[in-house]
């Protein structure tokens, strides 16, 4: 038996997580850890119902490493480059699996049409090389479009994209085909300060996502109640980090912790969500 990381595509995001600035000189880089925890006692059936679920505690870190820089002759564009290994482990009474996951690997293109608006693409494929217990065992590519603004003290944060995947191979099982997966993620705060100087943003966030059903290619056959959706609502509150305002850290720029809290509020054939959802990033 296998685990691997559940729940909403980029659950974890925050205001301003996709506001890129292309107002900088030469390269950085940053470093990120996502830490999630959901409690597993309640699920959907396939009619949408609540019924018992699992009972298990599902932890999620992801950590992620993105490199930053431009192109002269494209003032307004920037690129990233990243590689994000997850950290997982299911524990229940009578069930337990952990290790490190399959890493994604891939980056991004952002353009700013004005100094608070960013408009972007990025696209990441998912390597089947992570610990047996926790692997998907399918190769997947995930591609996105995402949009940040500032409106006055509020900021729009939206994230629209799909799961790519191929086939699960597993020794001595049969060979399947996972459905595709769309996912929206949409984080709207309120800067108390001026967002010119921000430190404390609350939010509110609505996240989406709907999986189809799993071919079973060995049995030539559909696995029934495979097909999932999931809609979920969240409250946080994001701190930003004037830069050289931490101790010991030399930041090139705003630093970051956010901490949320959400709940599934319908879903079919999926644990429902119950957790909290904490990030940090670090710039130099």
């Amino acid at each position: 038996m296998t685990a691997h990381a559940s729940g909403i595509p980029f659950a974890t995001d925050r205001p301003q997580t996709w506001q890129f600035s292309s107002d900088f000189e030469g390269t950085y880089d940053s470093f990120g850890q996502n830490l999630e925890w959901n409690h597993d006692n309640r699920a959907f059936d396939s009619h949408g119902n609540q019924v018992a679920g699992p009972g298990t505690n599902t932890f999620v870190g992801l950590s992620t490493f993105i490199h930053y820089w431009k192109v002269p002759s494209l003032p307004h564009v920037g690129f990233n480059a990243s590689i994000t290994l997850p950290e997982i482990r299911t524990q229940g009474s009578q069930f337990s699996a952990s290790g490190i996951g399959d890493p994604l690997i891939g980056g991004l293109v952002w353009y700013n049409p004005a100094p608070a608006t960013t408009l972007g693409f990025q696209a990441y494929v998912q390597v089947p090389i992570g610990q047996n217990e926790v692997s998907t065992n399918t190769w997947s590519f995930w591609p996105s479009v995402f949009y940040d603004d500032w409106y006055g003290h509020v900021n729009v944060d939206l994230l629209l994209g799909g799961i790519l995947r191929g086939r699960t191979l597993r020794s001595g099982q049969d060979d399947l085909s996972p459905g595709n997966t769309f996912h929206l993620n949409l984080r709207v705060g309120y800067s108390i300060s001026p967002p010119d100087n921000p430190f404390a943003i609350p939010f509110v966030g609505l996240d989406y996502q709907t999986s189809g059903g799993t071919f079973n290619q060995t049995a030539s056959m559909p696995l029934s109640n495979s097909a999932s959706r999931e809609t979920t609502v969240g409250l946080g509150v994001l701190f930003q980090f004037k830069p050289n305002s931490l101790p010991f850290l030399h930041q090139k720029m705003y630093d970051q912790l956010s901490i949320q809290y959400q709940h599934s509020v319908s879903g079919r054939n999926t644990t429902l969500t119950n957790g909290i959802l904490v990030q940090a990033w670090h710039y130099w």
